[in-house]
């Protein structure tokens, strides 16, 4: 697969689980889903790419 095909994959990955996160520990509404959401995305993105750079491809 390709770097951006990682990148896609791990901001999704990240997206959900840090609204998951946001849910558990009892924060709700539009600027908590918002900072949450951003920083999730970029955080899964970036560990998609280490991924896709550990693996050699």
């Amino acid at each position: 697969m390709s770097q951006e095909r990682y990148r896609s994959i791990g901001a999704v990955i990240g997206l959900v689980v840090c609204l998951a996160a946001m849910t558990a520990v009892g924060l709700t509404g539009v600027l908590a889903g918002a900072l949450f959401g951003a920083g999730g995305a970029v955080a899964g993105g970036i560990i998609g790419e280490k991924v896709h750079a550990r693996r050699g491809n």
